[in-house]
C-alpha cells in the first residue's frame, strides 16, 4: 500500500509520525508538497517531498494523510482541492488532524460528513465547516474521511492503520497499550 502523506510550510510532524512507525516498513511513505523543494515542520524538521501535489496519480494512493499545523496558509489551493475531490470520489481513505481538516473542508468533502476538528467554533475559520456536522471528540470516522482534533493523535494513527489493515490487529493492540497513559511516570 501507499500512503501518501502532505507536507507543507509549519505542518505538525508528529501528528503524521505515528502512522508512519505503527505501519512498518512493509508499505510505502510518500510526502507531498505544494511546490517547495523543501518545506519545514512546526518542530523543525525540514523534509525533502518525494513529489508534488501536480504529480500525484490519484491511482496510486492508498491512504492521503492531511497533518495540521499552519494549513490556513494553503486554504484554497485548487490543485490540492481537485487531488483531495477525486481521491473522496474514488473512496479512498483520506485522514486529516487538527488544522489539517480545514482543507477536506476548503474541498467540500466535509459538508454532508461527520467531522471533528481543533479549529474553535468561535473562531472565523470554522465557517468553512458546516457546524451541524461538527462532533466535539477526539476523532470521528464517517465512511473513507478519518478526523482527528490534535491531541487525539494516538487515536487517529491507531485508526488510519486499522481502516487501512496496514498493521495486524495484535500489533495494533501492542501499540495502543504502548501508548496508554504514562501519568503515572509523569507524578513519580
Amino acid at each position: 500500500m501507499k500512503i501518501y502523506v502532505l507536507v507543507y510550510d509549519g505542518y505538525a510532524h508528529f501528528e503524521a509520525d505515528l502512522v508512519g512507525w505503527i505501519k512498518g516498513r512493509s508499505h510505502e511513505l510518500v510526502t507531498v508538497s505544494l511546490g517547495a523543494a523543501e518545506v519545514e515542520a512546526v518542530e523543525g524538521f525540514i523534509i525533502k517531498p518525494h513529489m508534488l501535489i501536480e504529480q500525484v496519480d490519484v491511482n496510486d494512493v492508498d491512504v492521503f494523510i492531511i497533518p495540521g499545523g499552519d494549513a490556513p496558509s494553503i486554504l484554497g489551493n485548487e490543485t490540492l482541492q481537485n487531488v483531495l475531490i477525486q481521491l473522496n470520489e474514488q473512496n479512498k481513505l483520506i485522514g486529516a488532524i487538527c488544522y489539517g481538516t480545514l482543507l477536506l473542508a476548503d474541498a467540500g468533502i466535509l459538508r454532508d460528513r461527520k467531522f471533528t476538528t481543533s479549529v474553535t467554533t468561535d473562531l472565523e475559520l470554522f465557517t468553512v465547516f458546516n457546524k451541524d456536522k461538527f462532533l466535539d471528540t477526539g476523532m470521528v470516522v464517517d465512511g473513507n474521511i478519518i478526523t482527528a482534533k490534535g491531541d487525539a493523535y494516538v487515536e487517529f494513527a491507531l485508526a488510519v492503520c486499522r481502516l487501512a489493515d496496514l498493521t495486524p490487529q495484535n500489533a495494533l493492540t501492542y501499540w495502543s497499550n504502548f501508548f496508554r497513559s504514562r501519568e503515572e511516570l509523569v507524578q513519580q
